[in-house]
């Protein structure tokens, strides 16, 4: 696919495009291999989202030459490879960034959804010879610069004291708490001159979670009320004002429709919504990357907004009437 780079509008006036250091970080990746299904074995090349954000992060640089995204949400619905571009990273991070003595993390809810970007690291690795002759496959570590990548659990007690250059948090929506988060992040990568940190997730329901919390940091960076320079905002969904039934409006939730993910099964999943009032809010969450209060919708939306239309009173005239009457003074 054609794609012509602009950097990121966060980019700061004193720093700089290097495009040398951001075409390093592509053509690494593109030489690695895909892992799964029809893509298996075939070449890493990357869509123009995916591009975007490898060259604005690994591109964009501070006068003193250090990265200038410290960093990254992606926010971004089921299915668009994001835990494939989260895997090419963290080896990037590992092999290709200059780090001595690299460690690299990945942690999310539990260790088996953090091993998801892991293992599709690692057959990256094993069908990489470049790669795999100079690296152990246990610990993902790379004999080259001492450097490792490895799955962490989700307790908070053993993560102290970690000198992390690189970290994948997956699926951030899930995490009962902030704890996790905050080990991880606030000073972890202190003593690295430039750690990054690369958060992967699909919408929640949760909006006392600290993936809400980054959500609304992130749109507020996006619509200019907030300001964070070593924090880069990446948001594909829908909004409430959107039509979620528009198929035009799927491929704005979904850069990768098309190609990675097939326009019929998003239909298939979209009819299912509407004939099912329990996968309403799946599909919303999980194909349109919309934040919804719970996980089932107990009145589909469609049949909800039935209750806006007009109503004829004369046709009501002799027939049985119910009420309802809310005595709740602050909640249902």
């Amino acid at each position: 696919m054609d794609f012509q780079y602009t950097p990121s509008p966060f980019m700061l006036p004193t720093s700089h495009y290097d495009a040398k250091r951001a075409d390093h970080a592509v053509a690494f990746i593109q030489n690695l291999k895909h892992t799964k299904g029809k893509w298996d074995g075939k070449s890493f090349l990357l869509l123009p989202w995916q591009e975007q954000i490898v060259r604005d992060l690994f591109g964009i640089v501070k006068a003193d030459g250090k990265r200038q995204f410290r960093s990254a949400y992606v926010e971004i619905p089921k299915k668009n490879g994001k835990s494939e571009l989260a895997a090419a990273i963290a080896l990037y991070l590992l092999y290709g960034d200059g780090e001595a003595s690299a460690e690299v993390y990945g942690c999310a809810n539990d260790r088996s959804q953090a091993s998801i970007v892991f293992d599709v690291a690692k057959r990256m690795v094993e069908k990489c010879p470049a790669l795999l002759k100079r690296s152990k496959i246990a610990a993902a570590t790379n004999y080259r610069n001492a450097g490792f990548y490895q799955v962490l659990s989700a307790e908070t007690g053993t993560k102290h004291g970690l000198n992390i250059s690189g970290l994948v948090f997956d699926e951030i929506h899930a995490q009962p708490n902030r704890k996790l988060y905050d080990v991880m992040t606030k000073g972890s990568g202190d003593a690295r001159e430039q750690p990054l940190f690369f958060i992967i997730t699909t919408a929640g329901t949760d909006k006392e979670s600290i993936c809400y919390e980054l959500h609304t940091k992130a749109l507020d960076i996006m619509n200019g009320r907030k300001s964070d320079h070593s924090f880069y905002p990446v948001i594909y969904g829908l909004s409430d004002e959107d039509d979620w039934n528009d198929e035009k409006n799927w491929y704005k939730a979904n850069p990768s429709l098309g190609y990675t993910i097939s326009i019929d099964r998003v239909r298939d999943a979209c009819r299912e919504a509407l004939d099912n009032p329990a996968e309403e809010n799946v599909f919303k969450q999980l194909r349109l990357n919309i934040w919804t209060n719970s996980a089932v919708a107990w009145i589909p939306e469609h049949i909800y907004d039935r209750g806006n239309q007009k109503i004829d009173y004369t046709s009501l005239l002799g027939r049985d009437c119910y009420a309802g009457l809310d005595l709740s003074s602050t909640s249902d």
